[in-house]
């Protein structure tokens, strides 16, 4: 069996119907943080925003960039977390699991956590260029 991972489109539906519903708005936004940055749930309840749409996870070394920088503006990820989001991110998965029991958005955490992998692998850097990378560009440039 091939593992075919959700496409963009439907990852994005599936945010934008929970956005719909008033209540589900900071699970949402929990959706969102998962599909854009491929962290679980649990490892969201201390992080801070870094450079370029980075977060900084205490758990990590190196900050997270986004997959799609995009998703990042197109969900509101900075300007709708939920306020004092370290003691309500039990609530807020449970809430994200019981949407997804409830059959109301089609994925769940696994398949955003693989769609984000194997992208990821694909993108395999291409996302973020590193500062060298930059710095070449900008000396071959300037010849």
């Amino acid at each position: 069996m091939e593992l075919k991972p959700p496409t963009d489109q439907r990852i994005v539906n599936d945010y934008f119907s929970l956005l719909a519903s008033r209540k589900l708005k900071n699970v949402a936004w929990l959706y969102g943080m998962i599909a854009t940055y491929g962290i679980k749930p649990d490892k969201l309840w201390d992080f801070s925003w870094g450079p370029e749409n980075s977060i900084i996870v205490k758990s990590r070394k190196k900050p997270i960039y986004p997959l799609h920088p995009q998703w990042v503006i197109l969900f509101g990820l900075k300007q709708k977390r939920p306020q004092q989001l370290w003691g309500r991110i039990k609530s807020l998965c449970y809430g994200l699991y019981q949407e997804m029991a409830n059959q109301k958005i089609d994925l769940n955490i696994t398949d955003l956590l693989l769609a984000h992998k194997i992208r990821r692998k694909y993108y395999s850097g291409s996302t973020q260029p590193s500062s060298d990378s930059l710095k070449t560009a900008a000396l071959a440039n300037a010849s």
